[in-house]
């Protein structure tokens, strides 16, 4: 195979990876953050901490909200026709999310591509949540995303974006549209 088709057969293999991430991996987020109540509590305990609340507001929106996430995140999983272990299918999507790196460092083989930077977003919206802890503990989540930590703390916008043509590509077409 030549470059062209090597560099044509990445694409591909990324618009893959992306859209099973949009339409499969996002869906397994909430039912899995707010499974229970404890862990619904959980997750509005750190918005609560991190905002800007009156104590009145805390409360409220500490019960309220992980109430109504609670709720919310149960028929999530039925619309995505999720089995009733949402934990496993968290685990399940991560390992195929492993998987598809082919034993590389990153989906985009030697740097992150766009599909290993939206993961690495979708990760990171449950990371330091009780779902992350059992994930860490039950597939090889961590390696990934601490490189990815790694990676991303070294690298500049530019830096980033000159070491990975597909996001090069991209940080062009921002910049043109931006002008």
């Amino acid at each position: 195979m030549g470059y062209d088709e090597d560099c044509h057969e990445a694409m591909l293999r990324e618009v893959k990876s992306r859209k099973w991430i949009d339409d499969h991996f996002v869906h397994l987020i909430s039912p899995n953050v707010y499974r229970t109540w404890a862990e619904a509590l959980t997750a509005f305990d750190y918005f609560t901490t991190n905002g800007n609340f009156s104590d009145f507001e805390k409360t409220y929106v500490r019960y309220v909200g992980a109430a109504a996430m609670y709720m919310i995140g149960k028929r999530l999983r039925k619309r995505h026709h999720l089995d009733k272990d949402v934990r496993m299918e968290l685990y399940s999507g991560i390992n195929h999310w492993l998987r598809s790196m082919k034993g590389q460092k990153f989906h985009g083989g030697d740097a992150p591509n766009l599909a290993d930077i939206e993961m690495y977003g979708m990760c990171s919206a449950f990371h330091g949540m009780p779902c992350w802890d059992d994930a860490v503990q039950n597939t090889k989540i961590e390696k990934w995303y601490s490189r990815m930590e790694r990676y991303l703390e070294k690298k500049s916008a530019i830096g980033l974006t000159s070491a990975n043509p597909t996001l090069s590509a991209i940080s062009n077409e921002n910049s043109i549209a931006a002008a």
